[in-house]
């Protein structure tokens, strides 16, 4: 039976903490992507908002089961249990019985389910050809957090599948890489230098305050004059 030093149990500690923050940035978040999309008259991209916001519906309930798992993997350790097959009238190993768990299975498939979480949310703001505009955090105080927080907790998982299988752990570096480039693109405050909005989106601060319209056309005439 393979021997877990506790630090194993503190790292799958600060991973379920990390993960219970990601969770809980993620309300506000879905909270306003479904108000937008309530406002929206254009069906496309109301279809397009609506489908961001159910992607981020996806990667919680993904969350939820990754949570689980690591319950399982410190549950199976704390119990000593480690794959550990029957034996027979002699007291040897017994193969054709199905073993008891097996923490670092468990523990990969964890991991992977923290990956399918970033790719969910990748696709929630892949930016599409008629609506470029959409594909960036409304709440990006929150959804970084989320992101930063995801990032930690596959670190630390990770860190931990590293023990048994180095190999296994480094799959997941990909990941790692795309969720601080998403937070990067997502995330911004101010819009990226020389990115435009689309007609929508100006039409709507022109209703949202004419005085906008106003100062355009002053500024056009200044220039033309």
């Amino acid at each position: 039976m393979t021997e877990h030093p506790t630090t194993d149990d503190d790292l799958l500690s600060r991973a379920a903490a990390q993960l219970v923050t990601v969770f809980e940035q993620f309300g506000a978040e879905h909270q306003a992507l479904a108000a937008e999309a309530e406002k929206i008259t254009a069906t496309a991209r109301r279809g397009t908002v609506n489908r961001m916001a159910e992607c981020i519906a996806q990667a919680a309930s993904t969350l939820s089961h990754a949570v689980n798992l690591l319950a399982t993997v410190r549950g199976l350790r704390g119990l000593g249990i480690d794959r550990q097959i029957s034996t027979d009238a002699n007291g040897r190993d017994y193969s054709p019985l199905k073993a008891l768990g097996h923490p670092s299975q468990t523990l990969f498939e964890a991991a992977e389910l923290l990956e399918a979480v970033a790719g969910v949310l990748g696709k929630a703001y892949t930016p599409t050809r008629k609506y470029p505009g959409l594909a960036r955090a409304r709440c990006p105080q929150q959804v970084g957090t989320a992101l930063a927080s995801l990032r930690t907790a596959l670190e630390l998982v990770c860190a931990d599948l590293a023990g048994d299988d180095e190999e296994a752990a480094a799959e997941f570096t990909p990941a790692l890489e795309f969720l601080s480039e998403l937070a990067d693109r997502v995330c911004r405050t101010v819009p990226a230098q020389g990115a435009a909005p689309t007609a929508d989106e100006v039409a709507t601060g022109i209703r949202a305050d004419p005085d906008i319209a106003r100062a355009a056309a002053a500024a056009l005439e200044t220039t033309t004059a």
